[in-house]
């Protein structure tokens, strides 16, 4: 969803720097590009906050049997839960993807968001 999001500010800008050779068209798809990204990052913090703050489970990790959860075993609240999601995931692939590839190497088994927020996967 993020690259959704850099492709409709690049878009945008990149309208506004060329003196506008894009023309209205140019600058109007820019910026319904960005209204879609902030439509879908609202809806990826929604989905997040909400799953995992009542019952710690994505769609995805039922699937799995996993859940994830405070290190102290209890569930998120609904804002750490969708921050973790949005801006959680952003950080951790922000750099290659190394954040998530983390927790490969990590004694804990954490990616760089499960330290920032304090939380970690569990089996369900």
């Amino acid at each position: 969803m993020q690259s959704v999001s850099w492709v409709g500010v690049l878009a945008w800008l990149a309208s506004l720097l060329t003196g506008g050779e894009g023309g209205l068209l140019g600058m109007m798809a820019g910026t319904i590009g960005i209204f879609i990204s902030f439509i879908l990052l609202f809806l990826n913090f929604f989905y997040f906050g909400l799953l995992w703050s009542r019952n710690g489970q994505s769609l995805g990790m039922r699937l799995l049997g996993i859940k994830v959860l405070k290190r102290d075993g209890s569930l998120m609240g609904f804002w750490s839960a969708g921050f973790r999601g949005t801006i959680g995931y952003w950080i951790s692939g922000l750099v290659f993807g190394l954040g998530f590839l983390w927790a490969a190497f990590d004694g804990n088994k954490e990616t760089w968001h499960d330290k920032i927020f304090g939380t970690g996967v569990f089996k369900a």
